[in-house]
């Protein structure tokens, strides 16, 4: 009878509403009946997760909840890691436009949610998420394009870029050559131009690939 409440809730919040100041006190106590999910998820929880949780990112007053609402998808996650490819479909789909502070939280939950992944059933979603974050590097708002560029300092997203070199490799370093002789801001461009170094060296043999020096953040490692 709570979860039927709190589900009714959600989706007068998802479909008419959008505006619901007890969203985030909700979602404390639905993490909470999260929790103690048996294992197997049951097909009622999955059917919860795709058509509650997921939607609930489109909300335009998702920032006001968004850490609960992460809280509970990693949950979920910790339950069934197969559905953090549907969760990365539903990030991607529901990007924020115009709303940096919300591009910044989406940012850190995407890759929150990749590490969780199986890499070998990321392939049709790879064009699509790298798309989005050289589109995030390339932006004018100095955050997003920071947070985006973080990915890079990440050993799991870097074995994503490694096992789908021939199509990220052509996504990325046009662009990110392009943009690292004319970013605006210096520190940032530093950063750019070793992930640009980095990426040239290592277009033909990506597979030498481990870690990226982003502005003295992290150390170019290449297997000897």
């Amino acid at each position: 009878m709570i979860r039927k409440a709190i589900t009714d809730c959600f989706y007068t919040l998802i479909h008419e509403n959008f505006k619901f100041n007890g969203a985030a006190e909700l979602l404390d106590i639905l993490a909470s009946i999260i929790s103690g999910f048996a294992v197997p998820l049951r097909e009622e929880h999955v059917y919860f997760f795709k058509t509650v949780i997921i939607p609930l990112h489109k909300v335009q007053t998702c920032h006001l909840y968004h850490e609960q609402l992460l809280r509970c998808s990693m949950l979920f996650l910790s339950k069934d890691p197969s559905l953090a490819i549907p969760l990365v479909e539903g990030l991607l789909r529901y990007w924020p436009f115009a709303n940096s502070a919300k591009e910044v939280m989406f940012l850190a939950e995407l890759l929150e949610v990749l590490e969780v992944c199986d890499i070998n059933k990321l392939e049709p979603l790879v064009p699509k998420l790298f798309k989005r974050l050289i589109k995030c590097i390339a932006g004018p708002h100095l955050q997003v394009a920071d947070r985006a560029m973080c990915f890079f300092e990440n050993d799991y997203f870097l074995s994503i870029l490694k096992t789908y070199k021939m199509l990220t490799f052509p996504m990325l370093v046009p662009v990110i050559s392009h943009i690292a002789d004319t970013h605006w801001h210096k520190v940032l461009q530093e950063s750019l131009n070793a992930l640009k170094t980095c990426l040239l060296y290592t277009s033909d043999a990506a597979d030498d690939l481990l870690c990226v020096d982003l502005g003295g953040r992290r150390i170019i490692k290449k297997k000897k």
